[in-house]
């Protein structure tokens, strides 16, 4: 994966650490945020995020708003939403929404690595569609 990838990590600091271990092999630049309101603001402020990152449950709402909050700035971002648990109904909630995909813990370094690198490639790939 070329470095231009930008994620933004939206999840408690306390829940952060178990996936940052996992994203550091994969060559992505990562920000992070702890609530939705600071995840909104970064997303305005910096327009070169490729995917999104998100725990179920955030301080200020959860998933399905970073959602929304990420397709109304930029369509071409793609959205991974992390649990602790998924079930069939949580899993396909997740992906009719419009959410690239699902991360379950424990993460394993070569599912985080496969679905990071296709959620950025995606996202990189539907900008450059759209740029023409």
């Amino acid at each position: 994966m070329l470095k231009q990838h930008l994620a933004l990590l939206v999840m408690p600091l306390e829940r952060r650490a178990q996936l940052l271990n996992h994203l550091v092999g994969i060559e992505v630049d990562i920000m992070t945020a702890s609530s939705c309101s600071e995840a909104a603001g970064l997303l305005r402020a910096v327009p070169a995020f490729h995917l999104v990152l998100t725990d179920l449950a955030l301080p200020d709402g959860g998933w399905f708003d970073v959602l929304n909050l990420a397709a109304d700035i930029n369509p071409d971002l793609r959205v991974v939403v992390c649990a602790r648990l998924a079930d069939e109904r949580l899993w396909s909630q997740i992906l009719e929404a419009g959410a690239f995909d699902i991360l379950v813990e424990p993460y394993q370094d070569a599912e985080v690595a496969r679905i990071v690198c296709a959620a950025s490639t995606a996202a990189l790939q539907g900008e450059l569609a759209a740029a023409g």
